[in-house]
């Protein structure tokens, strides 16, 4: 039974700012406030103060000191009462209906704006988006609903704004609004609920603020202006515990808000050895590591003034061997649930091949999938999608695949029609293509439920929780991969409780509010609902805690590291709003950057007096490249201090000890090492080269082994549109059936022209089929223009009295084709674009059509340290291969060149090539020397630039080897 006491009590105690203020809080509570206001009797039962922190983990935290104070854990009805900030309002008024949620809320603003008069909404938004689809309105709406909430905050009504705004669009804007809240109002009260900020609006008003239990408010420097006159027409007692000692009381008022202006000159008892520079965020990390060793043992948490901090610093204590924990926990949108929203959203709206790749590489869908087709078809089925993008860019699931592309990966269809079949609940047909958002998230609780029908290991399985480490016979590193993995299986857990928590409350949502929407649009609004909740999982007291900016001035650990002590991150800036200016929050007195200010100095002023080990790292740029000048906060000190830190934090060298993360200063280059061919033993590692791979043997015979002897191809399943050796393909493909037609030896340019884009469109129908991006269709179309002038080149030649022998005859060692050398002999495979006869002069030429304007001799010639040397071996290795095609004339009679197709009409047309026999002799040398490196299996990379390169990630050539090669140089300095 609660103790009877004086009603509207209102004390203040001063906990001072010399000691952590929780611990300090706790004994307070249990030496005053529990001999005061708890059981009278002996029974301990507390449970009439209800203490309330700013945070969930202050909370957690408040409640170990007090069991460990109490000498017992109290039975939960008989402990003292502990919640957030945030929950307090709801336990001061009684409403008699239930709130709405949020999401209500924002479809009934929705709801009154779309039914609102389109004229009269135009002094809101000059141009309203369409009826339908409703996705629009609910963005609206939500800006709507947070501004309302904004105002709300500070006790302010759409009605109070308008009397304040001077201009005469304005206060047509902000009455708009008043006239559109008390619509809304109705609405809620239509569906029997009710808005939160309108029913604490509504008890302050009507004086219906009250509290049985004893209110006990600790560290609560920032509380809204509604909180506060929720608590001044309270009735019931207060006590207020402020971290600050008595003689500062002037900067605070009576529940413990800071008082803004009493902050604007404070100087924080901040030193310069407690500032560390940083560049990028990857250095801002390091520094966090070096922060940690120099602190040794002592407990120590690790704090982040942005999100995008979090992944860097994790990354980085780890590869150092520290575990962490992150006591920010992790949206649901970062986890693999709503991932798996977004994916499936995305999908079932737009229903393309692009859609349906980045969906199938989620790892439920991609396990789901495996089973479905067999194990044996696990290594397949993705590459085969890969390569229908790569090859055929198909656009719409609902398109006609060419035939092509449906015999070459029929798994990539299997795959195709499978996801339908699997999403086909969301995309009904006839009437029921859209039903009430309620009843989409039934069926999406269903689903979500049947995709994950295997168990999904929690905490007691998962090996999640400390101590699961500990086994014998595992390497440090498979132990740390294998607690990721299950961590992760772990958050997998917590995200679908949650998202199902949710979905089963939006299948109730109320009848007047709830909206008919597709089943894409639900996935969708779902997603993005799911993105605003967050989950934590149990804290793991054994590992670094890293914890965000508003926990840290609570946190009674002996060291602190702060990261991203800079501007935007903190003070948080309050931003241009398009409804509320700057200028008209400070004409409204609404909480602006100087109470921003005020709350953040006074926080980080409690971080520097409660211990002498703190860092706070000063970055030069964010997690995405951009400027991070320092913070305000190193303002707050004598202006040469100012002055000195800020030179000092400029120059970014810090004087700490670099953490050895355990690199080998010996490696040369990196740990990954580039993968090594042994030689066979068996004999040739291939039996025949074909007249590119030449060209490949001398850019890198590294490189040519991964292409040619591996077969290692590269698949790019992101283009958009056709590559350039695609775009050749295309030409290609409709010279060469024109070159088996009988319009060949054609003489007018104008049915040459007709007979090549007939080709054209065949061979593009063939790969692409009829449904192709713009991209495709405008390549096609480029196509188009250079055969239109090929054709007037061709008519020209036929006049002169040549004529097509042959298009895309082949030479293979089956022929006799071979090189010998001292090694053995290699078998040669070339095919040639175009063999042309002059009937009289008896002439042969070979020609190799080319899609650009370049010149043979520029192709194949490059001088380096002053002389010519062979770059590609193609037109002499074609020479090589004249006796093989049944032209009965010495080779070196035989014209060798190009007929370039290029994009500029000068440039289209036929370069023989013009070789000296010395520089084919040479031509001859290289290419028996390329012969016997394959034959003796010289495969060294090589150490020169690589253009367009398919394998600078084996190699190394990106970031990665850019990263190594710096590391490699550091290790040698330092060495």
């Amino acid at each position: 039974m609660k103790s009877k006491h004086r009603q509207n009590l209102r004390e203040t105690i001063y906990l001072g700012w010399d000691a952590a203020t929780l611990p300090t809080a706790a004994s307070a509570l249990v030496q005053k406030c529990i001999p005061r206001f708890g059981s009278a009797d002996a029974s301990g039962d507390h449970s009439n103060l209800l203490c309330v922190l700013p945070t969930a983990r202050s909370v957690h935290r408040i409640g170990q000191l007090l069991d460990e104070l109490l000498g017992k854990r109290p039975s939960p009805s008989q402990a003292p009462q502990i919640i957030t900030v945030g929950e307090l309002p709801e336990r001061l008024y009684h409403s008699a209906m239930p709130p709405a949620l949020e999401f209500e809320q924002t479809l009934a603003w929705a709801s009154v704006m779309r039914s609102a008069d389109p004229e009269a909404m135009t002094a809101l938004l000059p141009n309203l988006p369409p009826a339908d689809p409703i996705s629009a309105w609910l963005e609206l709406a939500s800006t709507i609903r947070r501004l309302q909430e904004d105002l709300a905050s500070d006790n302010l009504s759409f009605e109070q704004v308008a009397e304040k705004t001077d201009s005469e669009s304005e206060q047509r804007r902000w009455r708009m609004l008043a006239f559109l809240a008390q619509r809304y109002r109705e609405q809620l009260d239509q569906a029997g609920l009710i808005d939160v900020d309108l029913a604490r609006a509504q008890a302050i008003q009507q004086n219906q603020c009250r509290c049985d239990e004893t209110i006990v408010l600790i560290g609560t420097s920032d509380l809204s202006d509604q909180l506060q006159s929720m608590l001044q027409n309270l009735r019931g007692d207060i006590v207020t515990m402020i971290a600050a000692p008595e003689s500062e009381q002037q900067r605070f008022d009576s529940f413990g808000r800071v008082r803004a202006s009493a902050w604007s000159d404070h100087q924080l008892p901040l030193r310069d050895d407690q500032l560390l520079p940083a560049g990028d965020i990857s250095d801002q990390a390091v520094a966090v590591t070096e922060s940690l060793q120099s602190f040794g043992k002592s407990s120590s948490v690790v704090g982040i003034t942005d999100a995008s901090q979090l992944g860097p610093v994790e990354m980085e204590l780890r590869g150092v061997g520290c575990e962490t924990f992150r006591a920010v926990g992790w949206t649901v949108a970062s986890t693999s649930i709503g991932r798996l929203f977004d994916l499936v959203a995305t999908h079932v709206q737009s229903g393309t091949w692009q859609s349906l790749a980045a969906l199938v590489r989620h790892a439920r869908v991609s396990e789901k999938i495996t089973e479905h087709l067999g194990d044996r078809t696990a290594s397949r089925w993705l590459g085969q999608l890969d390569g229908l993008l790569a090859n055929h860019y198909p656009r719409k699931l609902t398109g006609q695949l060419p035939e092509k592309a449906i015999q070459k990966y029929p798994l990539a269809v299997q795959v195709a029609q499978w996801v339908a079949e699997w999403l086909a609940v969301f995309q009904p047909k006839g009437k029921e293509k859209e039903q009430t958002l309620g009843r989409w998230c039934q069926v999406l609780h269903q689903w979500l439920q049947s995709t994950y029908t295997d168990p999904v290991p929690t905490a007691d399985n998962a090996g999640f929780l400390p101590g699961f480490l500990d086994q014998p016979n595992k390497s440090c590193e498979a132990e740390t991969a294998t607690k990721m993995s299950r961590d992760q299986e772990y958050r997998t857990q917590l995200a679908i409780e949650a998202a199902s928590k949710l979905l089963k409350r939006f299948a109730s949502l109320s009848d007047r509010l709830d909206v008919n929407v597709s089943g894409g649009v639900a996935v969708e609004m779902m997603a993005s609902r799911l993105s605003e909740l967050r989950i934590v999982a149990p804290p793991d007291h054994q590992a670094v805690q890293i914890i965000g900016w508003l926990d840290l001035a609570l946190e009674d650990t002996d060291s602190l590291t702060v990261v991203g002590l800079n501007h935007p991150f903190v003070p948080a800036a309050i931003t241009a709003d398009p409804f509320l200016p700057g200028s008209l929050r400070s004409t409204l007195r609404m909480a602006d950057n100087q109470r921003r200010y005020a709350r953040d100095v006074y926080a980080m002023h409690l971080m520097l007096s409660v211990r002498d080990r703190a860092h706070f790292i000063v970055g030069k740029f964010g997690a995405d490249g951009s400027p991070t000048p320092p913070s305000r906060l190193i303002a707050a000190a004598a202006k040469p201090d100012s002055a000195r830190r800020i030179c000092f934090l400029l120059e970014g060298k810090r004087d700490l000890a670099p953490v050895d993360h355990g690199w080998d200063a010996q490696v040369p280059k990196t740990k990954i090492p580039i993968p090594v061919f042994a030689k066979s033993d068996s004999g040739q590692v291939m039996d025949a080269i074909s007249v590119t791979g030449f060209k490949d043997y001398l850019t890198c015979p590294y490189r040519f082994y991964l292409r040619h002897v591996l077969k290692l191809k590269p698949v790019d399943d992101q283009r958009r549109e056709l590559a350039a050796n695609q775009f050749g393909d295309l030409v290609h493909g409709s010279l060469e059936a024109f070159g088996q037609s009988s319009d060949k030896n054609e003489t007018s340019a104008a049915k040459i022209q007709a007979s090549l884009l007939e080709h054209l469109h065949a061979y593009a129908d063939q790969q692409y089929g009829s449904d192709v991006s713009v991209a495709v269709s405008l390549q096609i179309t480029q196509a188009e223009r250079r055969l239109a002038t090929l054709a007037v080149r061709h008519a020209r030649r036929i006049d002169q009295g040549w004529t097509i022998h042959a298009t895309e005859a082949s030479v293979s060692p089956s022929d006799g084709a071979k090189v010998i050398v001292p090694e053995g002999s290699m078998g040669l495979k070339g095919r040639f674009d175009r063999i042309d006869f002059h009937r009289e002069t008896g002439q042969w030429a070979i020609l190799d059509y080319k899609t650009h304007g370049h010149r043979p001799e520029k192709k194949h010639l490059k001088k380096i340290d002053g002389e010519m040397q062979w770059i590609d071996l193609q037109l002499p290795l074609y020479r090589m291969m004249i006796p093989f095609l049944g032209i009965d004339v010495p080779p070196k009679e035989v014209q060798l060149g190009y007929f370039n197709v290029s994009d500029k009409d000068d440039e289209t047309k036929i370069n023989i090539a013009e070789f000296s026999e010395e520089l084919m002799s040479q031509a001859e040398t290289k290419i028996h020397e390329c012969v016997s490196g394959v034959l003796r299996q010289e495969f060294e990379p090589t150490s020169d630039r690589v253009d367009f390169d398919d394998y600078g990630m084996i190699l190394q050539e990106g970031i990665a080897g850019k990263m190594a090669d710096t590391l490699a140089d550091t290790l040698g300095d330092a060495s």
